[in-house]
């Protein structure tokens, strides 16, 4: 194996310093709580470190997969992976914009690397559920409210 998964997170946001190289990932997301469904999500970002094993140039292909509760899979997003001989760490960060949710339950998005051969070298799981939540009333007064979790 050539790269080896140092760190992966699935956050609302996330950045990379130019001048450090620092990764910053913001607001984590473990569980979405919604009334109802479908939305979409307006920021999905999959932040992820790799490792390179090897002294050589690296590269293969990434691929990102969602699988729903229903099992189904889709293709979300691919590219070309490519770590040059003098690096050691790669960040990565994936943005989706207006990212589908139509189900209540687990879900995982798998981001897989490949190296040129195309033989899977590793992947990074990340995994959040969607939880129905009671919708909140306008116009209630405070005290007959269902409480509000966060």
């Amino acid at each position: 194996m050539s790269l080896r998964l140092h760190f992966a997170s699935l956050s609302l946001g996330a950045s990379v310093d130019q001048q450090t190289g620092h990764l910053s990932v913001f607001d984590l997301i473990e569980e979405i709580k919604t009334p109802q469904l479908p939305i979409q999500l307006q920021s999905l970002v999959i932040s992820l470190t790799l490792e390179k094993t090897v002294p050589e140039t690296v590269a293969g292909k990434m691929y990102i997969h969602f699988l729903t509760p229903d099992g189904k899979q889709a293709l979300v997003g691919s590219g070309e992976l490519n770590v040059p001989a003098e690096q050691k760490r790669m960040k990565a960060v994936f943005r989706f914009g207006g990212f589908p949710i139509q189900q209540f339950g687990s879900h995982r998005l798998v981001l897989s690397w490949l190296n040129g051969a195309g033989t899977k070298e590793g992947e990074a799981l990340l995994d959040f559920d969607v939880i129905q939540v009671a919708q909140v009333a306008q116009g209630m007064p405070s005290t007959e409210r269902p409480p509000v979790s966060h």
